[in-house]
């Protein structure tokens, strides 16, 4: 089957059909799972048209409403990424769903805890595995010997955050080094290949594959299926054009010209400062 679509696009495929909702459902319970959580069902879509980021930012996959067989429900972001610049754009999601679930008659009580989702198309820095967890905890603080904060003492105690934080999940498709030893391998193997195997054991792969054919879309599926594709192309090339102009280490003629052409695309000041990390007073200086 080497005609599937890509998975990113697949997932938004899939979220148009209920009957199709089972397959994103095993891909997420499959995932989250590999850290303690309990298989998931979906039972609401957030409307993406209620971000309120700019074109340029707006490009998350899903944001659903799960429950799972406990009755805990959450908000699961799944997105897309092509450079590093990934876990500024997960930071600057997940905040944003956390504000955007509280209504104005709310208190932070409220807070839905969001798992996001990022799928990375690229290796990065030193990393060799392809999947990759991080939450929030805390540790008492010992004054007498300071802790390096990436590296915590395993002796120390611990209280974590669950159901108030959000928590991130990474999986580098790429990286992934072809083995299959469970059904997430399964998943990763035909998101880095866009192929279904025979002797996949996963309930959902054969449905994957009958349903994300290219072959088996409609010609008005498959001109979506093609402007999706340009449109994240266009996505990946506008950031790795931000990223070579200097978002981070750049000089400030670039970041300049940078400014300047997303200024030029309708993007405000704010917008502006959120993907580069200057401030607001460090962008009106290089207007």
């Amino acid at each position: 089957m080497s005609d599937l679509i890509s998975f990113d696009y697949a997932i938004k495929y899939l979220l148009k059909n209920k009957g199709d909702y089972d397959i994103v459902e095993g891909f997420i319970s499959a995932l989250i799972s590999s850290c303690g959580y309990k298989p998931i069902k979906i039972k609401a879509l957030l409307e993406s048209a209620s971000n309120k980021e700019s074109k340029e930012l707006k490009s998350s996959i899903a944001d659903l409403i799960v429950e799972d067989e406990t009755g805990a429900k959450y908000i699961v972001e799944i997105d897309r990424s092509y450079t590093s610049l990934f876990l500024h754009k997960a930071c600057f999601n997940s905040s944003r769903l956390i504000v955007d679930s509280i209504s104005s008659n709310d208190d932070y009580s409220t807070i839905k805890k969001i798992i996001h989702i990022n799928l990375l198309y690229f290796p990065f820095g030193n990393i060799k595995a392809p999947l990759h967890y991080a939450k929030t905890v805390f540790h008492e603080i010992d004054r007498e010997h300071p802790q390096n904060l990436h590296i915590a003492d395993i002796g120390m105690k611990f209280f974590d955050s669950h159901n108030i934080f959000p928590e991130y999940f990474v999986v580098s498709v790429p990286l992934f080094n072809d083995v299959i030893k469970d059904e997430l391998d399964e998943w990763l193997y035909m998101m880095k290949h866009s192929e279904v195997k025979k002797e996949f054991k996963s309930p959902y792969m054969k449905k994957v594959a009958d349903r994300l054919s290219v072959l088996k879309m409609t010609p008005a599926e498959r001109k979506e299926y093609t402007a999706y594709r340009n449109e994240s192309l266009k996505e990946r090339d506008y950031i790795v054009s931000a990223e070579e102009k200097g978002i981070e280490i750049g000089k400030a003629e670039g970041k300049a010209e940078l400014i300047q052409m997303m200024l030029n695309k309708g993007n405000s000041v704010n917008d502006i400062a959120q993907v580069t990390g200057l401030s607001v007073d460090e962008i009106q200086k290089l207007i």
